[in-house]
């Protein structure tokens, strides 16, 4: 297996997405693309990646705008763009995958996106990438008050600045996340159940900083956008795509949301399964069902 750099120009024109390509041994399989989630980056996934190479995909990803190395200073971090931020997110998803694809060649495609990596890799379905298999982790459904988060959101980036860190927002958006693990103590127990993880989570810079008022702002539109009733209406039908995700995981409403992003996309005919992982949180990927989780994705991928 080889592990090398990649470095590709963000679809802003400004920034250079600084990504990781797996190469196994022998004929890749097909490529297998990871989009990490909020406040996180790609190198959390080098496990969960050689795993994949491992078993013959050529994978690959890269760090957000706003996150990891693709920031170019400590300022960037939590902050993806004045203004539309989130179709960036987008775009970026198919500006890295051509050009790998372009020095690879054609070959089956599987997308995988966690948490706020879930909503990009929808999204980017909608707007043009067109992987043969989707993976969507720890997604969320509608959230009747996005309307309300996306008004206070950009009030506070008109009165305070794009690059305003709210603790009123941050509360607004994630504070109930830990509510049902409040005796644990940790402000990280709604990730997993894993203390190992939480502790190097907690340690790690490239984890611990919070959104922007502009990114705020992102966010909030990219979920709203992939929960839209035009979004489930414009999914490609034959697309196979998995639902994956902890019962107990607040992003999906602890199932429930995920459920319902599952039965929109069952309604209007699209090829989909759901897999819901008792007693694990957000982060599966790292939890007690982490095996569990591999071996479905391999069957999925049969």
């Amino acid at each position: 297996m080889d592990v090398h750099k990649k470095l590709v120009l963000s679809s802003d024109g400004e920034h250079t997405l600084q990504g990781v390509v797996y190469v196994p041994d022998g004929t890749p399989k097909g490529y297998f693309q990871v989009v990490h989630g909020m406040c996180e980056y790609v190198g959390r996934y080098e496990s969960f990646m050689t795993q994949l190479a491992g078993q013959g995909y050529l994978v690959f990803g890269y760090d957000h705008l706003g996150h990891g190395h693709t920031a170019r200073s400590p300022e960037e971090l939590g902050f993806i763009a004045s203004r539309d931020g989130w179709l960036r997110l987008l775009d970026d998803v198919s500006v890295f995958y051509h050009a790998v694809a372009e020095e690879y060649g054609p070959m089956p495609y599987i997308l995988f996106g966690h948490s706020m990596g879930s909503f990009i890799v929808r999204g980017a379905v909608e707007r043009g990438a067109k992987p043969d298999r989707l993976i969507v982790c720890g997604t969320g459904g509608p959230n009747p008050a996005s309307g309300a988060g996306l008004a206070a959101c950009r009030t506070v980036k008109a009165l305070r600045g794009e690059h305003h860190v709210s603790k009123t927002l941050q509360n607004l958006a994630f504070g109930a996340y830990n509510k049902r693990f409040a005796d644990e103590n940790d402000p990280y127990a709604w990730l997993t159940k894993d203390l190992s993880v939480r502790d190097t989570y907690r340690n790690d810079p490239f984890c611990t900083y919070s959104f922007q008022a502009a990114a705020m702002v992102d966010l909030i539109r990219l979920q709203s956008f992939c929960n839209r009733k035009a979004h489930f209406a414009a999914f490609p039908t034959t697309l196979p795509t998995l639902l994956i995700a902890g019962a107990q995981d607040p992003v999906g409403d602890y199932g429930k949301g995920v459920q319902t992003v599952y039965d929109r996309l069952r309604a209007v005919g699209c090829n989909v399964q759901l897999h819901l992982y008792p007693d694990c949180r957000h982060e599966i990927l790292n939890d007690t069902c982490r095996q569990q989780v591999m071996n479905d994705i391999a069957a999925f991928l049969a």
